[in-house]
């Protein structure tokens, strides 16, 4: 399946963060717009400051970051011709909205073109979008990087949310994911079931660590 530029793979097991990035933003210029370039820089360093945060690895949570939207502006078709090939299951929303498949599609990516096998790392490139209940602090740190960089507005309800990222790793997911959901329904857009999960997952986490914060509040 055609990945786009598709240079020969990187070999990432001799390659410093430093020439992997460069690789990674050399491969991804010629196929996205300047905007979704400072998208992916913001939430690289987001999701460095998020992880070392929450005892999460630095350098893990910046190789995913920085690769999290690889397959972003790949076309519909192509999106589910390699989620086919790769025996990702596919249901309805899927199918009729599949830009939401560019962060599985763009874990493959990751592995092909760029030699990616640390399963942690392609976990959480597959999780940004949707999230998943029981994912990784890690996979956790790059959903909240992607929603919550900079450029994604400065709203009061986002920079509750960038506060409370801060302090409260899955309440921030549960949150964070009904702020987007309630965003999904003002625009009458599909919401994925997997997001709904991600959420209930996340506060059933919060319920258990009796750590509820009342701070952020977007009702």
């Amino acid at each position: 399946m055609q990945l786009g530029r598709a240079d020969a793979p990187v070999p990432v097991a001799n390659t410093s963060p430093t020439d992997l990035k460069s690789a990674v933003l050399a491969w991804l210029e010629p196929q996205v717009t300047p905007k979704r370039l400072r998208h992916i820089l913001a939430v690289e360093a987001l999701a460095i400051a998020l992880a070392r945060q929450h005892q999460v690895d630095p350098q893990q949570a910046a190789q995913a970051a920085l690769l999290h939207d690889l397959a972003k502006h790949f076309p519909p078709a192509q999106l589910l011709a390699m989620a086919q090939e790769a025996g990702i299951p596919l249901d309805d929303t899927l199918v009729a909205a599949p830009q939401l498949l560019h962060a599985e599609v763009g874990a493959i990516v990751a592995r092909d073109i760029f030699g990616i096998t640390d399963p942690a790392v392609l976990d959480a490139i597959r999780h940004h979008t949707l999230g998943a209940p029981e994912m990784s602090p890690l996979s956790c740190v790059v959903f909240l990087a992607d929603s919550l960089e900079p450029g994604r507005g400065n709203t009061p309800e986002l920079a509750s949310l960038r506060d409370l990222s801060q302090r409260n790793l899955y309440l921030a997911i549960a949150e964070t994911s009904t702020y987007v959901i309630q965003r999904l329904l003002i625009t009458r857009r599909l919401i994925h079931p997997r997001t709904v999960l991600t959420r209930n997952w996340a506060l059933q986490q919060v319920s258990r660590s009796g750590e509820n914060d009342n701070h952020c509040n977007l009702d």
